[in-house]
Formats: structure tokens, sequence, C-alpha cells
């Protein structure tokens, strides 16, 4: 037990005396210990409380004061007892004892029957008027064991929120028999197609909000690399293999220990910021924009003198962390075998045999894989070449293939650098119009771009203070050469002068190579 903890559980035991001594449902009472408890997790959160851990904090402090005013009502309404159980569990964000500080309260009342008596109306009734009149937001519902197991199963999103309940206050068995249920009739049987629509929601909100870590003003709850990605990682682990943990993941061997501390670090990272840019704004909200940024920054303790420094500074940050939780879920979603098999783009998918072997690879279900563990130790150009491979058969590279580049890129000094070996698989790359874009960015990806072309390396997650620029200046050159990609296949009557030029152009590499380096200056 932590310093909070041991505050929290004094308050706690003041709280309960007062009840006790008042004799039930003042709200004074209530509010005066959440007013005190709130400035304690402002100032832990200030001093650099961690993330997630003031997070929870705020949640134990939302479950002593519920299960207080809980015990004062009942009392209160039906001394004599309820006449038939009642159940209260936490969902969403506080089920999962992660409440930001201007979070709505989360609460779901269960019952064992089609209808609640009058006195359990009126107890839930009084429960929610005290909980608005101490400030709090409440998201609430009132159901039946078997309407809640109804509910989940006709809506994904409800499914979700249910799927991490827990219990608050009231009868536990109503509470047990609930999990046990929604567990035989919402999960089992039905993994499948939770799992297919998690995944289209995720891509949904990935194209809301953007489509890329690297945005000007990133949405931290839902865009990409954002909390909702490691939540859904978690979401999607527990249907496919029960678990619903990193430490779990590590055992089952989908996960390694050190990406497991990356990911709780970043995580915690977007949290703090998350509740720092609440603090700020006084309501819940979740786009960092241009204007919270220097705040955050400065009220993060950022030390940079000039205030554009210290927005970039931490913006890229920001980026770092966000871009960690987008790759390492992404990874780790393909590990668990979730992510189907792509078919190979264009002609070439019906022409190539299923398997190909060539260089140390082999390519099988439109993905390029190691044919074994001494690939690169036999050739370490086969890194480059990897990539080349993976443009000229329209291949996506498989999940072991990026670990074990992202293992070798030490190798990518000056020596490497300035071999002809890579040089002329680099320009290679860079020869084939239309279709530059994607291999770019997958090298930018995987740590590979950066460190063989260190000028462009230096953009990585570089923040541009101009308003008409929509993302970072990494993002937003390998936007511009995809957008030169496209031009290639455009039908757009705007394009089609560029798009005669650029077909007639014999040798593309000197064009995509000043688009790859148009920008460098702005790290100087």
């Amino acid at each position: 037990m932590g310093p909070g903890d041991q505050s929290l559980e004094k308050a706690a035991d003041h709280l309960r005396s007062q009840t006790r001594t008042t004799g039930g449902t003042s709200v004074a009472i209530f509010k005066g210990f959440r007013n005190v408890e709130e400035h304690r997790l402002q100032l832990w959160h200030k001093s650099g409380g961690g993330g997630r851990e003031v997070a929870r904090q705020r949640s134990e402090m939302v479950d002593v004061l519920f299960r207080e005013l809980f015990t004062a009502v009942i009392q209160e309404v039906a001394p004599k007892g309820l006449p038939e159980p009642l159940a209260v569990a936490a969902f969403g964000g506080y089920g999962r004892r992660e409440l930001a500080p201007m979070s709505d309260i989360d609460i779901i009342f269960l019952h064992p029957k089609a209808s609640c008596p009058k006195p359990t109306e009126d107890a839930i009734r009084q429960i929610l008027m005290a909980l608005w009149d101490m400030g709090f937001k409440v998201g609430h519902a009132t159901r039946s064991i078997s309407g809640a197991i109804k509910q989940a199963n006709a809506d994904f999103v409800t499914k979700t929120a249910m799927l991490e309940t827990r219990f608050l206050a009231g009868t536990r068995e109503i509470f047990t028999e609930f999990r046990e249920r929604f567990t035989d009739e919402c999960v089992r049987g039905r993994e499948a197609a939770y799992i297919e629509w998690r995944l289209a929601n995720q891509e949904e909100l990935h194209a809301k909000y953007g489509g890329t870590v690297f945005m000007q003003e990133p949405h931290i709850k839902n865009g990409v690399g954002s909390l909702r990605d490691y939540q859904n990682l978690l979401w999607i682990a527990y249907f496919k293999v029960g678990v619903a943990t990193l430490p779990k993941l590590v055992e089952k061997k989908f996960l390694r220990e050190s990406e497991r501390r990356t990911l709780e670090k970043s995580y915690d990272f977007l949290m703090r910021v998350r509740a720092e840019m609440q603090y700020i704004g006084g309501r819940a909200s979740d786009t960092l924009t241009l204007q919270l940024q220097g705040k955050v920054a400065t009220a993060l303790g950022y030390p940079q003198k000039h205030i554009l420094r210290r927005v970039e500074v931490f913006m890229r940050e920001f980026y770092t962390n966000a871009r960690e939780i987008q790759l390492l879920t992404s990874a780790v979603i393909e590990r668990l075998g979730i992510t189907p098999e792509k078919p190979k783009r264009g002609l070439l998918g019906f022409l190539k045999p299923k398997v190909e072997r060539f260089d140390g690879f082999h390519s099988r279900g439109g993905r390029l894989y190691l044919e074994s563990r001494e690939t690169f130790a036999a050739d370490e150009f086969r890194i480059i070449r990897a990539f080349h491979h993976a443009q000229v058969r329209q291949l996506d590279l498989s999940g072991e293939l990026r670990d074990a580049i992202r293992r070798k890129l030490p190798v990518i000094n000056r020596t490497f650098q300035y071999a002809r070996a890579s040089r002329e698989t680099f320009l290679a790359i860079l020869s084939r119009k239309g279709e530059v874009g994607r291999i770019l960015r997958e090298m930018h990806d995987l740590g590979f771009l950066g460190r063989y072309v260190p000028e462009f390396g230096e953009l990585t997650c570089l923040v541009q203070h101009e308003f008409y620029h929509r993302y970072t200046a990494d993002e937003h050159t390998l936007v511009c050469v995809q957008k030169l990609d496209g031009i290639l296949f455009s039908d757009e009557v705007r394009f089609r002068g560029y798009r005669a030029l650029f077909q007639r152009l014999e040798d593309p590499a000197m064009l995509y190579l000043a688009i790859l380096l148009h920008d460098t200056g702005k790290a100087a």
C-alpha cells in the first residue's frame, strides 16, 4: 500500500464515521469528501504521479463514496432490507479503474427478475439524485440479469462495456451470476463475430480521427496509437485467448517483457496527458489542440524556455509514445493470428505459386517471411532487400520479419549506408513509379528509414508550427510521396498534365528522393 492508498483509507474512515454519526445521506458530507480527495489527487498528479495510478486512486475514491452512499440509502429507504437482491457494478473506464478527472461514472444496477420492486426503484432513484447533486456525471442502466445479457448480445458497444464490469455494492451473488452468464452467453461461441467487429470499429475510428499517429491535433482517446488501441488489444486478446492483461500475454508468449514495459510506459504517459488536458479544460476533452499543447507542456514541467521549443519537445514525446502503442498493439494482434491473410495485389496474386522461395525469404498468403533465423546473419543487406522484395512482389511484411528487422537495426551504420549494395537497392525502391510510398512508410514504421537516411530521421515526430500543416514533418513527407504515387493512377482532370509528365519520366528515383529530403532543413 502506497502513500496515496493510506491517505484514501484515512479519508474513508472519516467518511464512515461522519455518515454513521449523522445517520445518512447528507449530500454535503459526501461532497466534502469528494472535494478533499479530488484536490489531493490533483496535487499528486501535479507532483508527477503516474497517469494510471492516479486514475486508479480516483476510481477507488469513488468506490468508497458510492458504497457508503449505497449503504446509507438502503438503510433509509428499506431499513429491513430490499424485497429482492440488488447488485451494483462499475463498467467502462470506471470498471477498469481508469477514471480520468472529468470522466463519467458508469454504473449498472442488476436485479434478478424482469421488473424492479418499488422500494428498489426508489433506492436507485435516490442514489442517482445524490450522485448528480455531488457533481458527478453518471452513465447508468437498470437491468435484470437476462435483460443485461440480451442487451450485450444486441450491441457490441454495450458488450464491450459490460466486459469490464466490476462489483461495487449490494448482493455479490447477483453479480457473480451475471458474470458467469455473460461469459457463457456473450463470449463463448461469439468470439469471431466480436473480433471482426472490434477490428472494423478500430479501423473506422482511425479513419475518423485522421488515419495516422502524427496528426497536428491528435485525438488521445480514439485516434491512431491512442488509449483505445491499447484497450482494443486487451479486449481482442480476451476473446481470442481468454486473457485480458499484458502480463498474461507475456506468459503466453504473445508479448515480450520488454514490449510489455514499453506499452505500459506509453499508455501511462497518455493517461497522464489526458488528465492534464481535463484539468486545464475543466471538462472531458480528448483532442490535444494547438491551444492546449503549450498549456499541457508547461503544466507537465517541460523546462524549455521558449514556448515553441517546449511544445516541440512535449509533442515529440507524445508522438513517440503513441507510435509505440500503434506498432506494438498491431504486432501482438498479428501474433494472436487474427489479422487475415491478405491476397497479393494485382495480377501477381493469380500468376505466382502459393509459396515462393528466394534470397533467404519465402512468401505465403500475401506476406513475406524469413526462410530461417540465419537469413540476415548470412547477408546483412537482405534487410533492405526485404523491402524491395515486398515492393516488387506486392507483399506485406510478416510480423516475425518486422520483429527481426527491428532487432537488426544496430547494423545500419555508416558502412551499411555507404555500401554499394544498399545504395543500389534503395535507388531501385525509389525507381518504381507509383509503388514507393507504401514501402517508405513500412521502412519508417520499423525505424529503418531514419537510420539509413539520418537526415530524414531528424524529422521523426517533428512538430510543424504552421496552421496549414496537419501532420508532423515526417508524416507530411510520407504523405507527399504517396500523393506522387497516386498521380500515376489518377483520372482527375487537374492531374492529367502531371500524370503525363510523370509517365514520361524515365528515372523517378531522383524525384522521389527530392521529396523525401525536401523538409530536412526544418530539423536544423
